[in-house]
């Protein structure tokens, strides 16, 4: 299902309250302890000219928008406010945090958080860059750059839970409890499909009736991939399914090594009128290494994109990441 989360990553030393809020191992993350604020607020607080103003440590749940993995930053910062707000030796070594992680407010600004190294390790593999995710952080002072915030937990997207007696989903790509993308509909059969950016199609598929990359999941029809490489060096793979027609604006067929600009023609609407359209970005730690994976698509190299687990389309942001200013 997309978006759906591991279980929680549980910390050595978990952040929880204020008295308590770094001192000892926790059996489970209290995410009630976390009060919902925006970025934005928290970065347009008042600023010391000089050193920093303690914020007692107070805990916050934030909803940003993941723009890189891993920062280099001022971490000593951590140690030396939690000295300054009492917390004792034990409590301190108990925070393992050697990077940040940049993150996109809502309103667009961008800034570096502090994050836990048994965290942060989690990223990889569950939030793709671009995507919007939930941080529980607490925010232990305000200085020159901003508020220095920590953070203990992070929560990836969370795909609505199939309602009972739900049905596949129209494109017949997925059942009710998982469906690989989102589908688009259209008023009439042959309608252009266009490539969502700049790529080069890597697979091209004429069966009406393949089933793609699960087993027991439906069909998937007729469908092209495209693989997106951009200049900070991320991949993300995009899937165009249940097409009619996979030709482009001159009426020729497509094929596997054409290059493609964003908006250029890579099909038509095929006669169930549905696009079945799904994103996948190549994380590193995301691979599917299965046996069964191996077994059917391990000798076929054009399968690769199908390795790495699908996102949300509606909340992938392409420019985040691919490194590109956000547009206006």
């Amino acid at each position: 299902m997309i978006g759906a989360r591991l279980k929680p990553h549980f910390a050595a030393f978990i952040i929880a309250g204020l008295a308590a809020l770094l001192a000892a191992p926790a059996l489970a993350f209290d995410y009630a302890r976390y009060k919902t604020a925006d970025l934005d607020d928290l970065l347009a607080q008042p600023r010391p000219k000089t050193g920093v103003d303690l914020n007692d440590a107070k805990p916050y749940r934030l909803k940003v928008t993941l723009v890189s993995y891993e920062e280099t930053c001022a971490v000593q910062s951590v140690a030396a406010t939690m000295r300054m707000m009492g917390f004792t030796p034990d409590q301190i070594d108990g925070v393992q945090a050697s990077r940040c992680i940049k993150v996109r407010s809502a309103k667009g600004a961008e800034a570096l958080v502090f994050i836990q190294d048994v965290v942060r390790a989690f990223l990889p593999r569950e939030v793709p860059l671009g995507t919007g995710l939930t941080l529980f952080v607490i925010h232990l002072y305000t200085g020159q750059e901003g508020p220095g915030l920590l953070v203990n937990e992070f929560e990836a997207p969370k795909a609505a839970t199939a309602a009972k007696g739900a049905t596949e989903p129209p494109c017949g790509c997925g059942t009710a409890d998982f469906h690989p993308g989102v589908d688009m509909t259209s008023d009439k059969e042959g309608a252009p499909v266009a490539v969502m950016d700049d790529g080069v199609v890597i697979r091209v598929e004429q069966d009406d009736q393949a089933s793609v990359d699960a087993f027991n999941i439906g069909h998937c029809g007729r469908y092209v991939v495209v693989k997106h490489t951009y200049p900070n060096g991320h991949v993300v793979f995009s899937r165009y399914a249940q097409l009619g027609r996979i030709v482009g604006a001159d009426g020729r067929p497509v094929a596997v090594g054409a290059k493609i600009r964003k908006q250029d023609k890579i099909g038509e609407i095929g006669p169930s009128k549905v696009l079945h359209f799904e994103i996948r970005p190549a994380v590193i730690g995301a691979l599917k290494t299965d046996a069964a994976w191996q077994a059917r698509y391990g000798n076929d190299p054009s399968m690769d994109w199908s390795r790495y687990d699908p996102v949300n389309p509606q909340t992938f942001d392409a420019d985040v990441f691919a490194g590109r200013p956000r547009k206006p």
